[in-house]
């Protein structure tokens, strides 16, 4: 969910030599393509359109034709949002989930500090947000995950840690 710590997964991720490929990236692509002003009601609106237009599996064929530009073993996907992209991944690639987890509160404080212009600000904007994310599937990607670690208010080092640990246990 937004402001779970997947950012954290990306930098441990890099540490590793991982590549990664944030789905997010191919919306905001379609926005600047597309001639919109960047936000969160354009990366909505895209995000719907696209599927509605072309398939729940179109942001996954966009990474997929992404990832086939390098030479990896391992890569780090962000941006999951449904079974149906998950189905489309497996078709290529062995695939684990792993799932964070953050409690609402400590999301919505994290979210509130970022200042990304898309970021929910307030307890309303989050609810919203996470509604739209559960929508278009996020919740059953969480529900079928294959590793979860809870990023509660611990030490950033030791949930770095904990991400090395689960990474290395999917391989």
């Amino acid at each position: 969910m937004p402001g779970s710590g997947k950012s954290k997964v990306e930098e441990v991720a890099k540490e590793l030599n991982f590549p990664i490929f944030n789905m997010g990236d191919v919306i905001r692509e379609e926005v600047m393509k597309r001639g919109l002003k960047e936000g969160a009601k354009s990366y909505e609106f895209v995000m719907r359109d696209i599927r509605a237009k072309t398939g729940d599996q179109i942001v996954a064929k966009r990474t997929i034709q992404k990832l086939d530009q390098i030479e990896a073993d391992i890569v780090c996907i962000d941006g999951v949002r449904s079974l149906e992209e998950v189905r489309y991944f497996r078709m290529f690639f062995e695939v684990k989930i792993l799932a964070i987890l953050s409690s609402f509160k400590i999301r919505l404080q994290r979210l509130s500090m970022r200042n990304r212009p898309d970021d929910p600000k307030t307890s309303k904007e989050l609810e919203k947000r996470d509604r739209t994310e559960l929508e278009l599937g996020l919740g059953r990607v969480i529900a079928t995950a294959d590793y979860f670690i809870i990023n509660d208010s611990r030490p950033q080092d030791d949930f770095k840690e904990r991400i090395r640990a689960k990474l290395f246990e999917s391989l």
